[in-house]
């Protein structure tokens, strides 16, 4: 990514922490099976999911997609 203003980067670390709110509030209505954990700096976040019955964990990389001059993402 390009250079940004730090009113840019408040604005991003605001947008990925509502983005993390909002997956919190649906995570916690059916936890049963899995468990989460985040760790969110800027604009980035990870979110640790645990698979309480096969005891397996993932890692899930949370960031905003990167496009070029054409439209086409650059980052999935």
């Amino acid at each position: 990514m390009g250079y940004k203003s730090i009113e840019e980067q408040k604005q991003a670390a605001r947008n990925t922490n509502e983005l993390l709110d909002h997956l919190v509030k649906i995570i916690e209505q059916n936890d049963d099976r899995f468990s989460f954990e985040f760790a969110s700096g800027g604009e980035k976040a990870v979110m640790e999911i645990f698979d309480k019955e096969k005891k397996i964990g993932y890692a899930v990389k949370i960031e905003p997609i990167e496009y070029n001059e054409n439209g086409e993402a650059l980052n999935l």
